[in-house]
């Protein structure tokens, strides 16, 4: 149960928060792409942190002793109260008490009860408590304790996008039709929490909050109840949990209320549910109207996540308190570590949330383009990853030689490069690929003497990119060359920067520092184009999207897919300028930003528009029908593209089942249902003993009914099949699936199936004929060896009437013996 220090992630200013991810920002210490790049990249940090690393220790002095405090979520069997208990909370402060007096018999009694945080009873059962590390020990053995879990730090993970979507124009027969009963679907967006004065939450022609709803508008400073309407029918703060790590908050430079002051939270829920705005832009930029995916749904906001970090006993809480209030979608752009089913306390949130039929939709990370970095891996969670849109932000650099190179920009301020004049150009790395402390522009690296009155190339990676830029201007520079490193390649990522500045891509940036080192007098200009649509190709899957395989069970095919989470406009809190740094002091109403953050509330959004559409489908048809309806093509008709591989294919480890669409989503023909019981079942699949299983089934003892053979047999729309070490090159599967008729009650289905260089495969029937709506049939897909394949092969398959296409991403996969 040991885990590191809160301290550890606790500042965003600070040291440690240049080595842990923060998905909003697409890159980190984590996310590089090879285990060499890594050893030099740490070889830097050793050389140039160390001095930080011992003053910062020495400053903040920690001390863990044995006896220290620290939050622990506690999972309660409900369903084990005594009957000497009038009510499940008593019953747990007692089980609590109960260690914590034996440890400390001299406690006065208000000590006693100050060390429950949070009481769950909806998504979850149980408390968040203060324990020692042997109070936690000791309380395991309690009767009716389930299971206890360290508090887990997780970190926060548009104009154009309904258009590019399909979701456009908006007319009588359009997707947002206002004869749809949108109004009565509530998403809960989990996140930094809301900017109510922003036009994207206009509730003006919305007609009343539904009389179901159990939600409130919490109040504090810089909130009030006038901030909810129609629109933001629900604001709620959870910081008990960070407060008990982290010390109390500091209400004087954070809203300890709904009010958000970061940004992120603002620009999400605008995401899933803005209302249409004439004139959007940031900075001139991306100019158009803005609109969420669902612009007729409600939004409560649910403020998890602060200064230091998200926590997981706050986000229990919400998640909890969300399912309690009534939400339909759980819209969750955040994530940590990986942990077993079992040890995850957001997954087993998750679990109960589906249990009560609200969807859940939570970011892939942004650990790209690594391989097996995924976050959020749950079955009954949509994971999704980020790709382009066919829009960019164009900006060049004209080289002293005459060369012109091509990047991207959002710059927009008063000191502007001449075009008719050249500046000179600096770097400070080498001629090796071995990046150091000043290339990458690190604070307090840079030489002033060295790079005054000139253009200074930085190379990606390590800190903020927009950072670099401040780094560049403190010390006298003109203008910043932001250039990819092999971890993020040719993909270009658009910032607001603080100076005349662009990004270029890998290739790009080697032209330009093989002319700066080796010409006597290197000189350079940047200009910025402002916004370009129709890209192509478009779209491409972002190399910052962490990919799979799902390594907790490769039966399971993770990302589900993708969405749009590059240069995403969106609605922007008044706190803080775009570019999220202090010496930022513009202000702006939208801001465009990129993240698996930006591409969940997307896939949020599109699941509102449909439970508005079929309010009587599970969270599973929602998904499967986004699945199965994804596309695996981009706008030049060729397989979608990695931004990471130069514009090779991407794999269905890296887009899942395709890229979302909305218009065929609302209307899949074809759904693969899965209910609690069927999770429940694919968790007995995963050796899993009776205690891990209990913490799945709540008061509901559910057992194992064995209604699948293995995981590969959970009805999941996508098909991941898995050969075993032990298995011979001629070795055959079954794997089974069950599909639901929504579509014409008279149905045929025919499948067609691509081919395999290592295995055949074949599905029993070939055909399907529907006779009613709702209607299950099921089939049968047989995969026979014939060749053992060292990398795990990629095709699909498709159930087809003519009008509707309902696809499946199949990944054969030979584990090797060892």
């Amino acid at each position: 149960m040991k885990q590191l220090p809160p301290f550890i992630t606790v500042h965003k200013t600070s040291f440690p928060s240049l080595i842990f991810q923060f998905s909003k920002t697409s890159i980190s210490y984590s996310s590089f792409s090879s285990p060499l790049y890594r050893l030099r990249m740490s070889k830097i940090l050793r050389k140039w942190l160390f001095l930080c690393m011992t003053t910062y220790l020495a400053i903040i002095n920690p001390a863990f002793p044995a006896n220290a405090k620290k939050t622990y979520i506690v999972q309660m069997d409900n369903s084990a109260m005594p009957d000497s208990f009038s009510n499940h909370l008593e019953w747990y402060s007692s089980t609590v008490e109960s260690v914590t007096s034996e440890l400390e018999p001299n406690q006065d009694t208000d000590e006693k009860g100050n060390r429950l945080i949070y009481s769950y009873h909806t998504a979850f059962h149980g408390v968040a408590a203060l324990l020692t590390e042997e109070e936690a020990e000791r309380l395991e053995d309690q009767n009716g304790v389930v299971g206890i879990y360290p508090e887990t730090i997780y970190q926060l993970h548009t104009t154009r996008s309904p258009m590019f979507l399909g979701l456009e124009p908006v007319d009588s027969t359009s997707v947002w039709s206002e004869k749809l009963p949108a109004h009565d679907v509530i998403v809960g967006v989990l996140d930094t929490g809301i900017w109510p004065e922003s036009e994207s939450f206009n509730d003006s022609g919305m007609t009343p909050v539904p009389s179901n709803w159990k939600g409130t508008c919490e109040t504090g400073r810089g909130f009030d109840k006038l901030n909810c309407n129609k629109k933001i029918v629900g604001a709620r703060v959870f910081y008990r949990g960070y407060e008990s790590a982290s010390g109390k908050i500091n209400e004087q430079d954070e809203y300890k209320s709904p009010r958000d002051q970061d940004g992120h939270g603002t620009h999400t829920a605008a995401t899933v549910a803005g209302v249409p705005v004439r004139g959007a832009n940031l900075l001139g930029y991306a100019y158009g109207t803005a609109r969420g995916m669902s612009p007729n749904a409600r939004i409560a906001a649910y403020k998890v996540c602060w200064v230091g970090g998200c926590f997981s006993s706050d986000i229990l809480a919400a998640v909890d308190q969300a399912v309690a209030d009534g939400v339909n979608v759980l819209s969750v752009s955040l994530g940590g570590g990986v942990s077993s089913y079992y040890r995850d306390s957001l997954s087993i949130a998750a679990f109960g949330a589906m249990e009560k039929g609200v969807f859940v939709s939570c970011s892939a990370g942004n650990g790209g383009p690594d391989p097996v970095s995924l976050t959020n891996v749950s079955p009954w969670i949509t994971t999704v990853g980020a790709s382009t849109m066919d829009r960019d932000f164009p900006a060049s650099v004209k080289l002293g030689s005459g060369i012109n190179v091509t990047g991207v920009s959002l710059y927009r301020g008063r000191i502007n490069l001449s075009t008719k004049k050249q500046y000179p150009v600096v770097y400070m790395g080498g001629n090796s690929s071995d990046l150091n402390a000043g290339s990458l522009c690190l604070q307090g690296t840079l030489n002033p003497h060295a790079v005054a009155g000139k253009i200074v190339i930085c190379d990606r990676g390590i800190s903020p990119r927009v950072q670099k830029g401040q780094v560049v201007k403190d010390a006298g520079g003109v203008g910043m060359i932001l250039a990819n490193t092999a971890a993020n390649g040719e993909e270009l990522v658009a910032d607001c920067h603080l100076l005349p500045a662009l990004a270029v891509g890998e290739t790009a940036g080697k032209e330009i520092k093989r002319y700066v080192l080796t010409s006597r007098n290197p000189t350079a200009t940047v200009s910025f184009q402002g916004t370009r649509l129709g890209i192509r190709p478009s779209p491409v899957v972002a190399a910052f999207s962490s990919r799979g395989p799902n390594f907790l069970s490769l039966e399971i095919l993770k990302p589900d897919l993708v969405a749009p989470g590059v240069n995403i406009l969106a609605a922007w809190t008044g706190k803080v300028g775009p570019a999220s740094v202090p010496t930022d002091h513009r202000r702006v109403k939208f801001n465009i930003l990129s993240g698996t953050s930006m591409s969940c509330p997307h896939v949020s959004g599109v699941a509102a528009l449909i439970r508005a559409h079929h309010p009587s489908w599970s969270p599973a048809m929602i998904k499967s029908a986004l699945m199965t309806t994804a596309y695996v093509h981009d706008n030049t008709g060729y397989p979608l593209r990695d931004a990471s591989k130069a514009g090779s294919p991407s794999s269905p480890f890296d887009h899942g089942a395709g890229h979302i669409n909305p218009v065929r989503a609302l209307d899949p023909g074809l759904v693969y249902d899965i209910g609690a019981q069927n999770y429940f079942d694919f968790l007995c699949t995963q050796n899993l003993n009776p205690a891990q299983l209990k913490v799945f089934t709540k008061s509901s003892n559910r057992s194992c009914k064995h209604s699948i053979a293995n995981a590969m047999d959970l009805n999941y729309p996508a098909i991941s099949a898995v050969f075993s070490e032990k298995s011979s090159s001629n070795s055959v599967l079954k794997i089974h699936r069950t599909v639901t008729n929504v579509g014409p009650s008279i149905s045929n289905y025919h499948v067609s199936i691509s081919g395999f260089k290592g295995v055949s495969v074949r599905v029993s029937p070939e055909r399907l004929h529907f006779t009613r709506q709702n209607e299950k049939l099921s089939y049968e897909i047989i995969i026979t060896g014939k060749s053992r394949q060292r990398a795990p092969e990629f095709g699909g398959l498709i159930w087809s009437d003519g009008v509707h296409k309902v696809r499946s991403p199949i990944v054969i996969t030979w584990l090797q013996p060892l």
